[in-house]
Order: C-alpha cells, then structure tokens, then sequence
C-alpha cells in the first residue's frame, strides 16, 4: 500500500497508515488513532514517534454484508416489516453490516434503518454500500407468506448461493401448504387431526366435507397465515360462505376437523448446531378461535409461557416438535402448534396443527416470548444464525 509523505503536525509526523472500515478499531500498536469517527470508511491519520519501529500498515476487512429481506405480497406484510426490525435490532452491529431488502411485487428496494436508498440489483442479489456493488454475504429472511415462506426467496438465493436461515425450498414448500404438511405428518407417524383438500368448483363439496371429515370443521385457505380467511364451521348450512371467503385467499381449501382441547404452540430451534425446543406457550382466547384479531388486536387474548401445564405434557410437546422439526428437515426459528385433548383417552394425546416456518419476531409475537421463558436473547438466536451462515 503506498503510504505517500508524512504529514508534519509541527510536532511529529503525521503518517495515513491504514483503511478503517465498520464500527470497530484495529490498529498497530506503534499507532495512535488521531481522527475519524468509527463507523465510517476512509483514511485515518495515526501519529508515530520517528524512534518507533517500523509501522505495520493493517488491512481492515469490511463487515460482512447482510440483507434483512421483508415485505412480501400478502396482507401479512405489516409484520413481516415489525419483525425485520425487530431483527435489525437484535443483530449486532460491530460484526454485521445489515441492510434492508423491501420486497414487494412491482419492485425490490434497498435502504439502510433510517430510510437512506442504496443502489440495488435484484439480478444479482447486490448492493452498493460506497465500494461499488457487492453481493450479500447472507440473507435472513423475515418476509412471512408468499414469497418468503413458500419456497420461491429460496430457490432465488439458492440460484445465487447466497446462504439464508430458513428451511430449503422442499421444506418451505411442504409446510406453506396445511393439507401437505398434515399430510406427510400423518404418513410419517405423527397424529394429525382428519382433513380433506377442496378445488374451486369441487362437486358435492359440503357432502364430502361431511362425509369425510365432519363438523365442527374448520375451514382454511391452504397456504394463507396470520389465521387469514379461516372459518370455524358447526354445521353445513354455515359451509358455504366460509368456503367463499377462504377460496377469496387461495385456490386451495383445507377443511379439517375441529379438535377440542388446549392449544400450545412450541418454538424450535437449532443452536449450535442442536435441535432445541422453547418452553411451551398455552394460547387463550374468548374468540371461536386464534384468529388474526385475536392475535394481534384482542385484549384479551392470553399467551401464557411456560404454560401451565403438567411436566408430562410439556415435554412431550418438546420432544415432537423437535422430532417433526427433524423429519421435516426445518432451520432456523419455527413454531408448530399443537392442541392437547386433555381428559380424552388416556390423557396424554397431542394433535399437530401445522408448522410455521417463518413465525411472526415482533413485540406482540409469541416467539420472542418463549425465547425470554428459555433465558435465551433475540441477539444470541439472531447473531448466532448469520454466524453460522457466513462460516
């Protein structure tokens, strides 16, 4: 590196002796930080006394690049952009360069936390951060919903090698869709509750779900979340208009059979390379159900973690979700919920309802929650994820 001539304070020679790049020092010993404030790029000035050996010029790495991708093309994009910043938040900021990635179906756009655009090509997966455009070192995805829980960001980053923290695209596709994840659930072993897929148009669609399933049923858009457009069906009368607003979410419905006991939802993770559980939530609601209103605006609403369940219960909740995380080959943070039928049979059944792969990471969010009952900080998971993807 040429150092050019000394700069002459009047006092001892001013020497530029390095590029300080991200929000940390490092500096030979035999030099003094004169100015420059951290967290800047550029070239700094260090003093030297003449009798000092030889000054080591110190190559200072730019942090790793990351994108925080949020958004998405459902009405769950509200809190797909509480959860992104809940994750910008948690990252830490000395280690890790994180930007934004607005995804959105006319455009993608690129910005720093306080709005400031950067140039970026979605052809690469690149961004302009000062140096020129650079490709993002990894990716965590927070964009809940199509295209971000289903497979198709995946595949994209996939295509580009850019690691991210979700499941793959097998796994994100499988699980987007209620009646495939029930599916192979069941065929694997794990109890799922009776549940029947309907087309737009199907024939005799209220004698099948009848028939096959029975009511009380409930009614669900195939891939939608947050609880958009599912209906709790008593009798076949009241089929109808619940079909109709779920088929208004998706051209799949899955009607399944309504099961009566305590609903707990489990979070799962993988830390260190270990499949581990998060302390089980119990979810209370005055509402038919766990509806979107319940969920992110009734008062009412109770999420009790750890739930106040018996020992036995909870870590035989733990332990299946760990194991359906495994045989669904999931990663990163998901939560599956479940509902114990507490005093049928012998006590002790637990029905699986599905998997969410990219849960909701805000304030209100349950996740979070049972992360605080583990005494495990958004920061530790967070920081730990984009470790493990950029080593």
């Amino acid at each position: 590196m040429h150092l050019g001539s000394p700069v002459v304070d009047g006092r001892r020679p001013l020497i530029p002796c390095g590029i300080l790049r991200g929000n940390g020092r490092e500096y030979s010993p035999s030099c003094k930080l004169q100015q420059g404030p951290v967290g800047t790029s550029g070239r700094f000035m260090f003093h030297r006394h003449p009798s000092s050996p030889p000054l080591t010029v110190i190559h200072i790495m730019p942090l790793p690049f990351i994108a925080i991708l949020r958004g998405g093309f459902t009405g769950e994009s509200v809190i797909s952009m509480q959860s992104a910043d809940n994750m910008m938040a948690a990252l830490d900021a000395a280690r890790y360069d994180a930007v934004f990635i607005t995804v959105e179906r006319d455009a993608w756009t690129c910005s720093r936390t306080d709005g400031t655009p950067l140039p970026f090509d979605r052809g690469h997966f690149t961004a302009d951060r000062g140096k020129g455009h650079e490709r993002f070192a990894a990716a965590l995805i927070a964009v809940h919903g199509t295209p971000g829980e289903d497979g198709k960001l995946q595949g994209y980053l996939d295509l580009l090698g850019v690691p991210y923290q979700t499941g793959g695209v097998l796994n994100m596709a499988l699980t987007m869709s209620k009646f495939s994840t029930v599916s192979l659930l069941r065929q694997m072993g794990f109890p799922v509750a009776p549940s029947l897929l309907l087309h737009q148009g199907t024939p005799d669609a209220t004698g099948r779900v009848a028939r096959e399933v029975g009511f009380p049923c409930f009614v669900k858009p195939d891939t939608s979340g947050s609880s958009l457009g599912i209906s709790k069906v008593k009798t076949a009368d009241e089929l109808p208009a619940a079909l109709d607003l779920a088929f208004a979410e998706d051209p799949l419905v899955m009607c399944e059979k309504a099961v009566t006991g305590r609903e707990l939802t489990c979070g799962v993770l993988r830390m260190d390379g270990k499949v581990q559980a998060l302390p089980v939530c119990e979810i209370r609601t005055t509402h038919e159900f766990f509806d979107y209103q319940a969920k992110y605006h009734a008062a009412d609403t109770q999420e009790l973690v750890p739930a106040p369940i018996p020992d036995e219960i909870a870590q035989l909740i733990q332990r299946r979700c760990e194991a359906i995380y495994a045989a669904m080959n999931c990663n990163g943070m998901v939560r599956i919920d479940n509902f114990w039928l507490e005093g049928q049979g012998d006590g002790k059944q637990v029905v699986t309802i599905e998997i969410n792969t990219v849960p909701g990471f805000t304030a209100a969010s349950i996740y979070p929650r049972m992360l605080k009952a583990a005494g495990i900080s958004p920061g530790q998971v967070v920081n730990g994820m984009v470790a493990e993807m950029i080593r």
